[in-house]
């Protein structure tokens, strides 16, 4: 026969292992804890500006739950970021691979500057990083968006030859590289841009001949 101390111990077990069981779910909410995360890194990284309402780096932040300013969720995934035009400044952090229900990333028209992050979402149908100060080349890891539909990265300082990366993407229908420093000839992968029906390359110093996009479907160039 249990002893009242006993019946007390055993009770208070009970709930210590309730509570251990229920603190990741009071940790991050509704979201997924590897998004939840990702978001909390990318705003510290940009310097946690007062015009992402809701957001915050710290450890309970729920993005999904709580309605942080321009993130959409489907479930306990973040599925869209639009902070397009809000006067961010900073980097976009180290865990964008972990968004990997990420299908569209619009941080257009700020002022990150540096170059584009290497570690990008790796699902994504919609990148628009137009008009954000970048400088450097297009990284690898754009080669490997199998989904990618629409690339938007015009008005920026983009410089160099395009490297030759964009033989996976033959979902891709708009591409928008106009106005940055680009040079040198357009690349043989473009040939497998299969669905491609808006390319904009002006204001680029590109040269050589357009041949590469002879077969493709295009209605803007």
């Amino acid at each position: 026969i249990l002893t009242e101390t006993q019946t007390q111990m055993k009770m208070k077990m009970r709930v210590i292992l309730f509570l251990l069981l229920l603190a990741p779910a009071l940790i991050n909410g509704d979201t997924d804890p590897s998004h939840a995360s990702a978001l909390r890194v990318m705003y510290q990284s940009l310097n946690s500006p007062g015009q992402l309402t809701k957001w915050t780096s710290n450890d309970g932040g729920d993005p999904c739950g709580d309605n942080w300013r321009g993130v959409k969720c489907s479930a306990s995934k973040v599925t869209q970021i639009n902070l397009s035009g809000l006067g961010l400044s900073g980097n976009l952090g180290y865990q964008l691979t972990s968004l990997t229900s990420l299908t569209t990333f619009d941080l257009s028209n700020n002022n990150l500057g540096n170059q584009i992050p290497y570690n990008l979402p790796p699902n994504l149908q919609t990148l628009n990083f137009a008009g954000c100060g970048f400088s450097g080349t297009l990284p690898y890891s754009i080669s490997l968006m199998t989904s990618l539909k629409y690339l938007n990265v015009a008005r920026n300082q983009i410089s160099g030859e395009l490297p030759d990366m964009f033989g996976k993407l033959s979902s891709l229908s708009t591409l928008d590289l106009s106005s940055n420093s680009l040079t040198g000839n357009l690349p043989e992968s473009f040939t497998s841009l299969s669905s491609a029906t808006d390319i904009y390359l002006q204001n680029n110093q590109f040269t050589g001949t357009i041949n590469v996009l002879a077969d493709l479907p295009l209605k803007n160039l």
